[in-house]
């Protein structure tokens, strides 16, 4: 069911939309806008598709006490892929069949797919990434890490990586040799990253609320943005260069508008709650634009919310 709130004073604050996507709290999602992939743990992963009142389509993978934990869609939006801590799975967004079943020798902690499925970073708890070309089946182990992977994103061509480890460290490199391009370190565990689809710049984000833009691809610090309030975190990001726009969903329902070159706030909003649910609070697992005046965001509570965007030029704060 898709409910309209119409709003009148509160239009920049309050959501054009709310849709729910679970009957309780959900453990991952990923949105690019048109789609977005829901996950409990056990059962299937989900798909939605935007406005639907069911699930455009449910993926079973493996045994269904083994949870996904992990979900991720390609930047062109045709295709996906789901994982557990040993099994990924690739699977087409236009027709909803399994593109590929990969079993891992190691425990899994992150991972990225670039257009069309062609490619898969995987992040381990060993401090490897390794890349695979889906297409040809050649496999590039990235060793620059020295701890645990938190998060990672892959362009869309499948050329060059970001990473990020449990020290802080980021990398940017790429994938034909494993040649590091560019790097920077965090204060604390670096716990996100992303890039944007032109290449032009990455966010990095740490455990205390710290979030970086630098420009690719030599690295230089862009802006830094801080959580304003104490004890939350950046848990999402979605950069859009051409509007010289980052959205980022963080802990205790927020979600947030910056410039990206400088960093200047711009808008705040809070996503929804699901009122069965306590501690009544949410976690904003992805956002995508998805026009020039609209955000859709995905959260722990279950809903997927559209929001309108009123101020891309100046900080309203």
């Amino acid at each position: 069911m898709l409910v309209l709130i119409l709003a009148g004073c509160d239009a920049g604050n309050a959501p054009l939309s709310s849709q729910p996507l679970a009957n309780g709290a959900i453990l991952a999602a990923e949105t690019n806008g048109r789609f977005t992939l829901v996950t409990s743990g056990n059962g299937p992963v989900q798909v939605w598709r935007q406005g639907d009142a069911t699930p455009l389509y449910q993926w079973h993978q493996g045994e269904e006490t083994d949870p996904v934990l992990l979900l991720t869609i390609s930047p062109g939006g045709n295709a996906a892929a789901t994982a557990t801590s040993h099994t990924v799975a690739v699977w087409s967004l236009e027709s909803g069949q399994n593109l590929g079943f990969y079993s891992l020798p190691q425990s899994l902690r992150a991972l990225a797919l670039a257009n069309n499925g062609q490619a898969l970073l995987l992040g381990y708890q060993n401090g490897t990434v390794e890349f695979v070309n889906l297409n040809t089946g050649r496999r590039l182990q990235y060793f620059g890490h020295e701890n645990v992977i938190n998060s990672l994103d892959l362009s869309a061509n499948g050329r060059y990586a970001l990473s990020a480890s449990h020290d802080g460290m980021v990398h940017f490199w790429q994938t034909t040799d494993a040649a590091l391009l560019a790097s920077w370190q965090h204060s604390n565990s670096a716990n996100l990253v992303k890039l944007d689809e032109n290449g032009s710049y990455a966010f990095s984000a740490d455990a205390q609320g710290n979030g970086e833009i630098h420009h690719l691809p030599g690295g230089e610090l862009q802006a830094q943005l801080k959580v304003p309030a104490r004890g939350q975190t950046f848990v999402s990001a979605r950069l859009n260069a051409g509007q010289n726009l980052l959205a980022t969903g963080g802990t205790s329902r927020r979600l947030d508008l910056w410039q990206l070159d400088s960093g200047t706030h711009l808008q705040q909003w809070q996503v929804g709650l699901h009122t069965q649910l306590r501690p009544a609070s949410a976690m904003v697992y992805s956002v995508a634009f998805v026009s020039p005046d609209t955000l859709y965001s995905a959260s722990s509570s279950g809903l997927a919310e559209t929001w309108t965007i009123t101020n891309s030029e100046q900080n309203d704060e």
